[in-house]
């Protein structure tokens, strides 16, 4: 990051909370959000020019390249040893501050999304050992921040989905390259069913094709915007497949806050 004006050291993370940069923020059919220019312009455009290769990522079955911290822990650990920008980047976005902030500013969606235990207080795990106190469960919401560097490619595509119950909060920081065009899309689409008798017997976990909904909102593809959503079992959302050129790729840092089921509490 030499010759930048912002680096990890001075970056005014202050300036990042949601409860201070959210623009837009939609509730109905579910909670979403974006904050525009959400970094400073010279650190962000520090991310962009050692946003990880795609030798770093693999494939999943609708052709997005993921490089996870829950599937790869050391390897993204290594990265931001390699790249101290991201690292502080990824520190704060799970930090108490950045954490409990986003509970806060967004707990009336929480208690809509999830009833009576949107209104448990978290318990940020991201950096601390998980309790094995079950009252301590019962009575707080542990939690942990997850990343991933996330590259959708000529044709790949984010088909329909809620995302797992476990998921509480996403977030989307977009990379956009230079050359990037309109035209070949990359936006995050929010739907509502077509059918919602039909959309019933829908799992979190079930992928619906593009034709079962009607898109009510669209997050374009935009450099350095910050997007967001309060999962629920209506928050639908997906990419429609890119139609850039075979060499580029939608990029964007995907950020989960997530539950931690007691059975699993000590899993990534």
């Amino acid at each position: 990051m030499a010759g930048v004006g912002v680096t990890p050291t001075t970056l005014d993370t202050s300036n990042l909370l949601l409860s201070r940069r959210l623009e837009k923020i939609v509730f109905e059919p579910f909670c979403f959000f974006y904050v525009d220019d959400y970094l400073p312009a010279e650190f962000y455009q520090a991310l962009l020019a050692s946003y990880p290769e795609s030798s770093r990522y693999a494939y999943n079955d609708e052709g997005k390249m993921g490089f996870r911290s829950s599937e790869d822990p050391e390897a993204v650990a290594r990265f931001g040893e390699e790249h101290p920008e991201w690292r502080a980047l990824v520190d704060f976005l799970g930090s108490d501050e950045f954490v409990y902030d986003a509970a806060r500013t967004l707990r009336d969606a929480l208690v809509t999304a999830c009833g009576p235990a949107g209104r448990k207080p978290w318990y940020n795990c991201t950096k601390r050992k998980v309790s094995n106190n079950l009252l301590r469960y019962l009575v707080q919401e542990p939690v942990r921040t997850t990343y991933q560097f996330s590259m959708l490619p000529r044709g790949g595509a984010v088909v329909p989905h809620t995302d797992a119950r476990r998921k509480l909060v996403s977030l989307l920081l977009y990379f956009r390259d230079p050359d990037w065009k309109d035209a070949w899309g990359g936006g995050t689409e929010f739907y509502a069913p077509l059918d919602p008798e039909r959309a019933r017997s829908w799992g979190p976990g079930d992928r619906i094709p593009f034709d079962e909904f009607k898109t009510i909102d669209v997050t374009g593809f935009v450099g350095n915007r910050l997007a967001g959503f309060v999962r629920s079992d209506v928050s639908y959302h997906g990419v429609r497949p890119p139609t850039c050129p075979s060499e580029a790729a939608r990029k964007a840092l995907l950020i989960n806050i997530k539950r931690l089921k007691w059975s699993k509490r000590h899993q990534l």
